[in-house]
């Protein structure tokens, strides 16, 4: 049986190794006892009549689920808010606080996640339940108050543009870096969101620009990236004013960059 199963199965794969028909057969015989049994095949065999192969097998057989597997659902409840994305994608974060309308889900059953994530974000939440921080992004002017024992005030006042955040903000490790430029000399500060150093965090513009990150400016003129440390907060909108780059603004760029052409250029 296994050499006549080896041709077939030759004629359908030419990878199909000797090991794999010979598991095949040993299948074909336990599933030819219930059959003969259940009056599919005659008892009586004589030489004329075919023996067992492996095409009086019905395929509805083979593939047959295990009766004793039972599909038991989900005992999670998936949140009225919660996201879903594409499978092999990136995954959108979960900020399991935005999914309920009451505050923190009371339990990761009933969140959906598993015991740590639930105590990171709630660990997260009360964080921000704190701080009382507003919601800003990649674009967004932001004034970031932090402890520091090395000065006579005890803190640190750093404004500056918001230039990158990054993708995991619902976890202890969420970051974003602010940039600015101090004395004529670009700086940029990246910042811990839940660090417990962080005394205050005020959006002064709450503004987006078109880009995931703004590590471009680097390469812009530095004027583009000041911001006067002194800047009162504008009227803070949910909604980000989206950033358009003026004609004037365009004009130096062009004239910062040809300035750097033509010092690269051999004389």
């Amino acid at each position: 049986m296994a050499s006549r199963l080896k041709g077939r199965a030759n004629f359908l794969s030419p990878f199909v190794s000797e090991k794999y028909v010979n598991r095949i057969a040993k299948r074909l015989r336990e599933l030819s006892i219930p059959l003969l049994e259940s009056g599919d095949f005659t008892k009586e065999t004589s030489a004329d009549t075919p023996q067992l192969t492996a095409s009086h097998i019905d395929s509805k057989e083979l593939f047959k689920k295990d009766p004793a597997i039972i599909d038991i659902p989900s005992i999670y409840k998936t949140l009225p808010n919660a996201h879903t994305t594409l499978e092999k994608s990136k995954p959108i974060p979960r900020y399991l606080w935005k999914e309920t309308d009451n505050g923190f889900p009371p339990s990761p059953e009933e969140a959906g996640v598993d015991i740590k994530t639930f105590l990171e974000q709630r660990d997260c939440h009360d964080r921000l339940q704190q701080l009382k921080v507003p919601e800003f992004c990649v674009g967004s002017t932001v004034a970031v108050t932090r402890a520091d024992n090395y000065v006579p005030k005890g803190h640190v006042r750093f404004v500056g543009i918001c230039i990158a955040m990054n993708h995991w903000q619902n976890t202890l490790g969420a970051t974003f870096t602010l940039r600015n430029v101090i004395d004529g000399e670009p700086m940029e500060v990246n910042f811990q969101l839940y660090s417990p150093v962080i005394q205050k965090i005020e959006v002064l513009k709450h503004e987006r620009r078109d880009k995931q990150a703004l590590w471009y400016l680097r390469d812009y003129p530095p004027a583009l990236s000041y911001v006067s440390a002194t800047m009162k907060a504008l009227p803070y909108k949910k909604e980000p004013h989206l950033y358009v780059q003026s004609k004037e603004e365009g004009q130096r760029v062009e004239k910062w960059f040809e300035q750097i052409k033509k010092s690269k250029r051999r004389r």
